[in-house]
């Protein structure tokens, strides 16, 4: 073997020590058992390298496919397609995400050590976000051990169309013990009428869970309600009172970090949710809920869920007398008293009170329900009353001339 053939090749430190010892071996100068304990090898993979030098010099310490190409690499062509893929139509997806979408839209599949490298050298990895403030240690809790004993709800508002388009909320409730969220849907804003719509798909799409976990905002309700009111039965709000009839208990986080997992849910959907939308041209808030339903949700519940302690789900079906009326229970109610003329005031208009029983109410307080869809009915003491409009409430003038 020339020189000439060996040129170029480099050899590392543990390479270059190991040619030494087997050209030592070779002429004599040092035994074979000496070899083998300076190489802490065994005399026959001392005696394979020494034959190995023997034929082809230098090489002989190169492992034998050195300067072939593997038989696994990524032809050249297929990885230029997959980085002019990330860098024009997934540019804002980050590595893991963009594999699911390569396999699910275009058939590729694709290593991940492999992608990371590839993108790092062509710096089209996307940037986790900063956080400025130093973050606080949190003990964990452990998950409940079964489905539909805690149900964590929460609103997200975000710019979930892009940095030019304007903020909206998405409100979705996650399990605590599984991870799944049962139903996620996006409105102008969050509010009592969207969290009751959001709750009321929950019930209809999983059952009535054991508990429901929010955060203390003016539609959800006050921790310290049950401390601080003697009459706090009467202060519920539209949420507690809704959840109460169903046999569900509301309780109240003290800070974010106590439902932590919903916000950690809130965090990958702005990092998935975002980027899919863009790529699926979708600027409306119906044709992003029907995304969220029909795609989203189920990919998120497929690839994050986790397996229960307890396989039993506990989820509650829907008391009987609510079956079929779930509008009645997840609907704005309000109370007027009756006047000495049968009449009230609401919204603005004068009604007036009837009902088929030959009872009187006047100075009886009704009640009034405005269903999600528009829809309004009256009751005193659970019966159907009726209300007929007579005009605007008029405001009358009573100083004295």
């Amino acid at each position: 073997m020339g020189k000439n053939d060996a040129k170029g090749v480099y050899l590392s430190f543990e390479e270059q020590r190991r040619l030494d010892i087997a050209n030592q071996v070779i002429q004599g100068q040092l035994s074979m058992e000496s070899a083998s304990l300076l190489l802490k090898k065994s005399l026959r993979q001392t005696r394979r390298i020494v034959n190995a030098v023997k034929q082809r010099g230098v090489l002989g310490v190169k492992h034998g496919n050195t300067g072939r190409t593997p038989v696994n690499k990524t032809k050249d062509s297929l990885k230029r397609i997959i980085l002019d893929l990330l860098r024009d139509e997934y540019f804002d997806f980050n590595l893991c995400h963009f594999i699911e979408q390569l396999e699910k839209d275009h058939g590729i599949k694709i290593c991940h050590e492999t992608l990371r490298i590839w993108a790092h050298r062509e710096g089209l990895v996307k940037r986790a976000k900063k956080v400025n403030r130093r973050a606080r240690p949190h003990k964990r809790r452990p998950r409940m051990p079964a489905a539909g004993m805690l149900l964590q709800l929460d609103g997200s508002e975000h710019a979930w169309f892009g940095p030019n388009h304007p903020s909206y909320s998405l409100i979705g409730g996650i399990d605590d013990a599984t991870s799944i969220c049962p139903h996620a849907e996006m409105f102008p804003a969050e509010d009592t009428l969207s969290v009751l719509a959001t709750l009321k798909q929950i019930v209809e799409n999983v059952g009535v869970p054991d508990v429901l976990y929010v955060d203390q905002a003016a539609h959800y309700g006050k921790r310290l309600n049950k401390i601080c009111r003697m009459d706090w039965e009467n202060h519920l709000t539209h949420v507690e009172r809704a959840m109460n009839e169903l046999g569900c208990q509301v309780i109240f986080a003290a800070s974010p970090q106590a439902k932590g997992r919903i916000e950690r849910m809130w965090d990958t959907f702005q990092d998935r949710l975002i980027p899919e939308l863009r790529r699926n041209e979708i600027h409306t808030i119906p044709a992003a809920n029907r995304y969220l339903k029909e795609q989203f949700v189920p990919d998120f519940n497929r690839r994050f869920s986790v397996s229960p302690v307890k396989k039993r789900s506990v989820y509650k079906p829907i008391p009987k007398q609510w079956q079929g009326r779930l509008d009645w229970v997840f609907c704005k109610r309000e109370f007027r008293k009756v006047d000495l003329g049968e009449c009230i005031s609401w919204n603005g208009k004068t009604y007036l009170v009837a009902n088929s029983y030959g009872l009187t109410l006047k100075r009886m307080t009704i009640e009034i329900r405005t269903t999600l869809d528009g829809r309004v009915q009256a009751y005193f003491a659970a019966r159907e009353v009726s209300l007929c409009e007579l005009g605007k409430t008029q405001a009358i003038n009573l100083k004295a001339a």
